[in-house]
């Protein structure tokens, strides 16, 4: 999965998943997250009422954290990475989530793209 906004393997840092479609989008890898956000999804207190983590809109885009986890049977432990979305978890409205991207949406348009990078 490409990172949102450089391009490159986003690895498991952050999936980015368009709540209303149930669809993820695109990943944010931890040098993007770092460069916009600095320490402060990780730290920060967001909303928990499916609100913008930025602003008091209906935060649409999710970006859960990439969970390890591990299961044990009698022959092998298994690894996984999954993620949960949850109401702790921070979202962006659409206009911040386009912000990231560096692409600004045509207001005669209702139907903006999910997942496009400024120059494509």
């Amino acid at each position: 999965m490409d990172c949102i906004t450089c391009g490159l393997e986003a690895g498991y840092n952050r999936v980015i998943v368009d709540t209303m479609e149930e669809a993820e989008i695109g990943g944010f890898c931890l040098r993007c997250e770092k460069a916009e956000f600095g320490n402060s999804l990780d730290r920060g207190y967001w909303t928990r009422d499916g609100k913008c983590a930025l602003c008091e809109r209906d935060g649409f885009y999710a970006m859960p954290k990439w969970e390890a986890g591990a299961e044990a049977d009698e022959d092998a432990v298994v690894c996984t990475v999954d993620y949960d979305v949850t109401d702790d978890t921070v979202r962006l409205c659409d206009e911040h989530y386009y912000a990231i991207l560096n692409y600004e949406p045509d207001p005669r348009s209702l139907d903006p793209p999910s997942n496009r990078r400024s120059g494509d």
